[in-house]
């Protein structure tokens, strides 16, 4: 079970996707509620957070600005709780 693919999921939830792991829990599903061309598929590799076309959304331990770019890509509107801290 990937942990912080389950944080992920919850920092998206509260930016009003759906999210849900997998069967094997090692992709996180997340889609625009309101179209349902509007998904994406999320897996990590290397400690980070990859698209299903490969595109680079962030680092592990960062998951709420990993779930505003994904939530940017999906047009749903961003910002709805603190960022991070850059390290």
């Amino acid at each position: 079970m990937d942990t912080d693919l389950q944080k992920l999921a919850g920092h998206l939830q509260k930016r009003g996707l759906c999210a849900a792991l997998d069967d094997s829990e090692t992709t996180l599903r997340t889609a625009n509620p309101l179209s349902a061309h509007l998904t994406e598929q999320i897996a990590t590799t290397e400690g980070r957070y990859i698209t299903s076309f490969g595109y680079e959304i962030g680092e592990r331990g960062h998951e709420a600005s990993c779930a505003e770019r994904i939530a940017h890509i999906l047009a749903v509107p961003v910002q709805t709780g603190p960022r991070e801290k850059a390290s």
